[in-house]
């Protein structure tokens, strides 16, 4: 519980250390805390960190510096509050954030760069005006032509936009185009001014499926092609292996060898091989050789810096790198010599590890499945897979389920959290939505990848290079998400062992609804991974030393952790200096946010085109998520949710729970929570789908 006078103390030792950072165990002992009372710690240390009063970071407490009021700050500034029709917006700074008022938000669009000035602080919530626009975050802006009375306007796509635009040249576009708007005048919100612009380019008719695809593409302004130096570099790529490039490789060609991947793939960056013997398991991990194609200095290179990962949207994918080298030449296509980097591990029968090592190699696969064949030889299905080959993915199987086994003892996190399959008709419409299933040929490559990575990882672990990182969650969020799985009668003990603990909660849980609603609210707990040059270690994995270097066709990180690991094993300098590294993560980390926002938009613009042709049929759903104001309800048939308004439920007045994310009826207290089970009519499908429950006297 929290305790007014070791908050005292506690304040007063931080004071005294102030500059350095403590971990909770230590400021117990400096207490002098018995260790029957150290949960008293944690609590008023969390209680401390809610007023603002401490700081915390990776487990360690400091007391933060105070801005003094009046402070010119430049700041980032998010109105995803305004596009929800809220009053306010905030300012991202570096230390903290900033209420905005609506009024005091200028001209400034999301994400936009602004000055602003502090006004005054309340309840430890700085409160503040933008005074100035930095700098415009983007001047173009993608969305509907719509016509009302005699004049046209622009309805953008992203919802974080919280302004219609005037459109004063329509140059040629129509009401229901989709089109770009250059933006000529921001608005004035005192004068009640809306902002207005050109048509700068028609994308064509809203709603077909390849333009809201575009749409995207170019709201996010992701990269159509590739700059005439990139291709006139291709031309002098030979895609032909040269007899002085097999030299000084380990030669694999003889091992059965083949790549898994789905139906639809081209890039095949990874191909794995096993032998068996009675003495031990040999694996192979085979990944293509990319950087034996493109230079750090090369145009390739920053082309693949620039565009940080590839970009994956049905029927549609925008490559980090050409499709010459992606498609074609790096590839680990079946029947054709490939340059690769191996990671071989041998285990004995008890699946102890003997030895790792990683080598330039050339190899020759033997066969190319999808998952879905592969998954029908485990399932004892007919299939054309050769008798060496079926037998050689059985012993992988068993190799797989063994390394998950010890993964999961390790600690690792195992989430149910099934995606969205499209089904296209041949003119590229979505006709229907599945689940996806996470199965046993998934695993397998999930397992044998993630073991090359841990390996690589720790290769490079003694000179400066880029880790996958998941740092420790927030013990403020845990305890939230304790109260809340408490209520929903899921036990959830903290400790000192989180992993553990995060295991056993979702081991805990009863039947697969529980996971639908719990899994990803417990992900959601936690923080994001991202690229670091400092190893902070990977939470989920339950990993030290982590990183990527499996997929170097479609991911930057990778390409330049192949570059590393050649310069250690030719014994030669390192191509990029610690503060190379340091920005190649952070570009890494930035695009892989924008490839994820991207690909969401898409979903649900996918989503929205399927449902529409759905408004007035019934479907049974679940409860997945509460809000102040109304239900999120994701339907049985589809992977699909939807919007239900709270003052849609007519028969009471309905009063929100936050802590139980539960609404509950004054009068009759009928209530609704997380996994209630109810029936919803397709409402209306417009920026979103929306849902009216039928309720049941």
């Amino acid at each position: 519980m929290y305790d007014k006078e070791l908050a005292k103390k506690l304040k007063k030792i931080l004071q005294e250390y102030i500059g350095n950072e403590l971990k909770a165990k230590e400021l117990a002992s400096l207490a002098k805390v018995d260790k029957n009372k150290r949960k008293d710690v944690i609590h008023t240390l969390n209680k401390l960190r809610k007023n603002g009063e401490i700081g915390y970071n990776n487990h360690r407490y400091f007391i933060p510096k105070k801005a003094p009021a009046n402070k010119q700050l430049i700041g980032t500034f998010d109105a995803r509050p305004l596009a929800k029709n809220k009053s306010f917006a905030f300012v991202i700074c570096p230390d903290y954030d900033v209420y905005i008022s609506s009024e005091d938000t200028l001209n400034a669009f999301h994400n936009d760069t602004v000055q602003i000035d502090i006004k005054y602080t309340r309840k430890h919530k700085k409160y503040g005006i933008v005074t100035k626009i930095v700098k415009r975050f983007k001047e173009h802006f993608v969305g509907n032509v719509s016509k009302y009375k005699g004049r046209y306007y622009l309805l953008p796509d992203n919802h974080r936009i919280h302004s219609d635009f005037e459109i004063k040249k329509l140059n040629n576009a129509s009401s229901g185009q989709k089109v770009i708007l250059k933006v000529l005048y921001w608005g004035d919100r005192h004068l009640n001014k809306l902002p207005y612009g050109e048509v700068s380019e028609i994308l064509g008719k809203a709603g077909e499926p390849e333009v809201e695809t575009l749409a995207v593409i170019k709201d996010y302004n992701l990269p159509l092609t590739f700059p005439e130096a990139v291709i006139q570099e291709l031309k002098d790529i030979e895609p032909e292996i040269r007899q002085q490039d097999y030299e000084n490789r380990q030669d694999f060609r003889d091992l059965p060898t083949f790549t898994i991947d789905p139906a639809s793939a081209k890039d095949y960056d990874d191909a794995i091989s096993l032998i068996k013997n009675k003495e031990k398991w040999e694996l192979y991990v085979h990944i293509a050789d990319v950087t034996h194609y493109i230079h750090p200095q090369s145009q390739l290179f920053a082309e693949a810096v620039n565009r940080g990962n590839s970009y994956y949207f049905p029927q549609r994918v925008i490559p980090m790198l050409p499709e010459k080298i992606s498609n074609k030449i790096c590839s680990l296509r079946p029947y054709e010599d490939k340059l690769t980097l191996t990671v071989k591990t041998v285990m004995n029968n008890d699946f102890k590890i003997l030895n790792q090592n990683v080598y330039e190699s050339v190899i020759c696969s033997d066969a190319r499945f999808s998952y879905a064949e592969i998954d029908d030889l485990f399932e004892g299905k007919q299939t054309d897979i050769e008798p060496e080959l079926a037998d050689t993915l059985k012993n992988m199987r068993k190799l797989s389920q063994y390394l998950s086994k010890q993964r999961i003892k390790e600690g690792y996190l195992n989430f149910n959290l099934p995606e969205t399959e499209y089904i296209f008709d041949d003119e590229g419409h979505i006709i229907d939505l599945q689940r996806s299933r996470e199965t046993d040929s998934h695993k397998l490559i999930e397992n044998f990848m993630v073991l090359a990575n841990e390996f690589i990882a720790k290769k490079l672990s003694h000179k400066p290079t880029i880790y996958r990182v998941h740092e420790d969650p927030d013990e403020d969020r845990l305890y939230e998400l304790q109260q809340l799985l408490k209520f929903y009668r899921i036990k959830m003990k903290l400790n000192d062992d989180l992993n553990r603990c995060l295991q056993n909660t979702l081991e805990k849980m009863p039947n697969a609804k529980y996971h639908r609603v719990f899994d990803r609210m417990i992900l959601r707990s936690m923080k994001k991974a991202h690229y670091d040059i400092k190893n902070r270690g990977h939470f989920a994995l339950a990993m030290n030393n982590y990183t990527h270097f499996t997929s170097p066709i479609r991911r930057l990180c990778d390409l330049i952790i192949h570059h590393q690991i050649k310069s250690v094993l030719s014994q030669q300098n390192d191509f990029f200096s610690k503060k190379d590294l340091a920005e190649y993560a952070d570009t890494a980390s930035e695009k892989e946010l924008v490839a994820d926002e991207s690909e969401r938009e898409i979903d649900l613009k996918n989503k929205i085109k399927f449902m529409k042709s759905k408004v007035g049929e019934t479907y049974k759903g679940m409860i997945i998520s509460v809000l102040p104001k109304s239900l999120i309800v994701e339907l049985e048939r589809y992977p699909v949710t939807g919007i239900v308004d709270i003052t849609n439920l007519k028969d009471d007045y309905y009063v929100f729970y936050d802590k139980n994310m539960s609404f509950s009826g004054r009068s009759s207290g009928k209530s609704y929570k997380l996994m209630d089970e109810l029936e919803v009519t397709v409402a209306r499908v417009e920026d979103d789908i929306y849902f009216q429950p039928i309720v049941k006297e």
